[in-house]
């Protein structure tokens, strides 16, 4: 239907204007999947008011009857430190989400966001966690049903775009900062539902071949954090998948995939090569593009290099092996525990091991060797590598090295997501309502991972989990007496540990 330009401003998410006889009138619509019809269908809910040139909308004095039974309950004591340390933690997002999307459905997004990050809500009771937290005194005036919530998760999955566009916001870094290393990788997610198309038996590291999806993910190695993700047909290979991802981004030149030694094939080096996709991939020790000869030569330390990692020393050496790049790393720490372990399992595992496989093997305990496309750019170095001789040399291998033990920062964002969120199993009926689902659970695992970076640069790691910190916001509350809201008290020893992460909860 036509509308003239002068009423286009008065479209909102999930209203629709119509034109009957002579005048237009504005309607609260609401999307269902109807599963006799199998589709998702538009319902029309109730008459909002009157759009005229002259006066612009006038509310319908029903609705406003209605809309006041819709206001968030009275509740006079609510939970504060949730909102608190959410809404600090992600102080930049919760102002930029706004200005990709209409303020009303970011609000209502940043609800359901706090609720997965705090409570694991599913979606039938975060209004309830909405109406007795103090984010309903800033977020989201009416009451947030569970049909309210799944129309504002469908209007997200529907605008992909605008969802891409505020998620290369994230990636803005400053030039002075440097460059943005990027990090790519996947998991996969068990999904129950039996309306959806991306659902598909495919392969995953548990074995587990029932329907699930996939989520790639980009991660960011100098925010800590993740940046991007997109959900994929259950089937689909990484491979096939990571392109679209980075022509999505825009940021070709920063990305490398770094997989697990399970990855490694030559089908998938031919892929990655014709997609011109960067990637770091560990062998396995008994692959045989891994050449061990230099380390059983005698003086082998005399020609290669070595760096310092964590505070131990590793040992390197780059070859080409059937035109491939590859490099051989050496942990005598992990070394010694690995040969220590082994010969301790020859008395109680004689079945699996023995003096002669130990022997066999004894040249690959504590090495990694990496199989990549990377190109040396790197300069030299006064300080971090140097050659058996004492010279300076090019650390470009010490760069790969870290990049791929920044997996393991993945791989625990990954555990998080599927235990923290309990995401990893998904019921949802409508792809569009999913979308909306996994980029809450998305923003959900930035505040998680910005509250972890707090607590290591405070060096509280080994006391305090991001869980335990959650769990500790959600005994400080505020109580309403005579109008005006009050916080409850606080321990010195909770408000010192709140400064140290440098969250104030004095307001």
């Amino acid at each position: 239907m036509y509308l003239p330009d002068w009423i286009q401003c008065y479209k909102e998410p999930l209203t629709e204007i119509k034109k009957i006889k002579n005048g237009f009138y504005k309607y609260q619509v609401v999307y269902s999947y109807s599963k006799e019809k199998k589709r998702t269908e538009k319902k029309t809910v109730r008459l909002l008011g009157k759009i005229t040139e002259a006066e612009g909308f006038i509310p319908s004095s029903k609705d406003g009857l209605r809309r006041k039974s819709e206001e968030v309950p009275n509740v006079d004591i609510k939970t504060f430190g949730v909102f608190n340390l959410f809404s600090e933690l992600m102080k930049e997002e919760c102002v930029s989400l706004k200005g990709f999307f209409e303020e009303e459905a970011a609000e209502a997004m940043l609800v359901f966001s706090m609720m997965r990050w705090a409570y694991q809500t599913p979606i039938k009771r975060a209004g309830y966690c909405h109406s007795h937290d103090f984010c309903s005194e800033y977020w989201s005036a009416q009451s947030m049903s569970d049909k309210i919530i799944s129309s504002h998760l469908k209007y997200f999955g529907e605008n992909r775009e605008k969802a891409a566009g505020w998620m290369k916001s994230l990636l803005n870094v400053p030039p002075e900062n440097g460059q943005n290393f990027v990090l790519l990788d996947s998991t996969h997610a068990l999904s129950a539902s039996g309306n959806l198309a991306v659902n598909a038996k495919g392969y995953n590291p548990a074995f587990n071949f029932e329907k699930q999806i996939r989520l790639m993910y980009l991660f960011s190695a100098q925010m800590k954090q993740p940046v991007y993700y997109r959900l994929v047909n259950g089937n689909i290979t990484d491979v096939k998948s990571m392109a679209l991802c980075i022509k999505e981004m825009e940021i070709p030149d920063n990305v490398v995939f770094i997989a697990d030694k399970g990855f490694f094939s030559k089908k998938n080096i031919a892929m990655m090569e014709e997609e011109k996709l960067p990637y770091i991939i560990p062998l396995h020790r008994n692959n045989p593009l891994a050449d061990y000869s230099p380390l059983q030569q005698l003086g082998f330390k005399k020609e290669s290099r070595y760096f310092i990692f964590q505070g131990r020393v590793i040992w390197y050496y780059s070859y080409q092996h059937s035109g491939s790049k590859v490099i051989t790393f050496l942990d005598e720490a992990l070394k010694i525990k690995e040969e220590k372990d082994y010969l301790s399992r020859i008395s109680s595992r004689p079945e699996t091991h023995s003096k002669d496989k130990f022997d066999e093997r004894l040249h690959r305990f504590g090495t990694l060797t990496i199989i990549h496309n990377m190109k040396n750019e790197t300069k030299k170095d006064a300080g971090k590598a140097k050659g058996g001789k004492g010279e300076k040399a090019e650390v470009f291998e010490q760069a790969v090295y870290e990049s791929y033990k920044q997996r393991n920062e993945i791989e625990v964002m990954f555990d998080s997501y599927k235990n923290y969120l309990d995401a990893d199993v998904s019921y949802m009926q409508n792809r569009y309502v999913m979308e909306g689902w996994l980029f809450a659970n998305f923003i959900a695992m930035i505040a998680y991972y910005k509250l972890y970076q707090r607590l290591r640069q405070a060096g509280l790691l080994t006391k305090y989990s991001p869980k335990d910190i959650i769990e500790l916001s959600k005994a400080i509350y505020k109580m309403k007496i005579k109008g005006v809201w009050h916080r409850s008290e606080i321990t010195q020893k909770i408000k010192n540990l709140f400064e140290k992460i440098e969250i104030d909860y004095l307001t």
